[in-house]
């Protein structure tokens, strides 16, 4: 038998989300200080995949459960 996802689990998922974009921006971030402008661009398309991957994810808990949106991302007098 399934189970529904708790709230509780999809906001640490949502949590856990989050850290791993801060990771991957921390990771562009050092890419674009430490390489040359042709290794950056080559790689740093990739980690905007991933980083819209996890975004992908998260919009998809957020319409789950629309309660643990962020309220910087909710719409104004949302």
């Amino acid at each position: 038998m399934e189970r529904e996802m708790a709230r509780d689990v999809a906001i640490r998922l949502d949590g856990m989300l989050m850290g791993a974009r801060a990771n991957l921006d921390g990771i562009a971030h050092y890419m674009k200080n430490n390489l040359s402008a042709d290794e950056y661009s080559g790689l740093v398309l990739s980690i905007g995949a991933a980083m819209s991957a996890l975004i992908d994810i998260s919009s998809d808990l957020h319409s789950r459960f629309s309660n643990i949106t962020p309220k910087e991302l909710l719409p104004p007098g949302g």
